[in-house]
Order: C-alpha cells, then structure tokens, then sequence
C-alpha cells in the first residue's frame, strides 16, 4: 500500500476518530472502507437504467419491418 497525506478539519478527525473507536478499527481502514463505498456508489448506469422510464411508451408494432418508411425517401 501507498501512504496519502491529507488535510483536515477538527471536526472531521473527531468524526473519523470516533467512528475507528467504535468500529474497533484503524483510522486507515475506516477511511479506505469510506472511500470504497463512494465511489462503489459512483458506477456509471448503463443505458438500460438510464432510459428504463421510456421503454414501452413507444406505440406501433414491435417489427419494425412492417412499418411503414414514409419519411425516409421511399414515398
């Protein structure tokens, strides 16, 4: 593992050192584990997730060989 140094508030060591005691972990581990679970939160949707809202709101047959191609340049 790499050692990182960062800066912070009182008020965030406090939080960070309470939250080690009471888990009866490092400040490190607690960190990391932290760490892991936002950006674990961070994954990009999929296209299925993003656009779930909009399928089946389409009407019209669902082969689309059988529809017509006015618009498309074959009047």
């Amino acid at each position: 593992m790499e050692t990182v140094t960062l800066k912070m508030e009182r008020k965030h060591i406090a939080l960070l050192k309470e939250q080690a005691k009471a888990l009866g972990r490092s400040q490190a581990a607690v960190v990391r584990d932290l760490i892991d679970q936002h950006l674990a939160q961070k994954k990009r949707p999929s296209l299925y997730d993003r656009a779930k809202d909009l399928c089946g709101s389409v009407c019209g047959s669902k082969d689309l060989s059988t529809r017509p191609m006015t618009g498309y340049g074959r009047d």
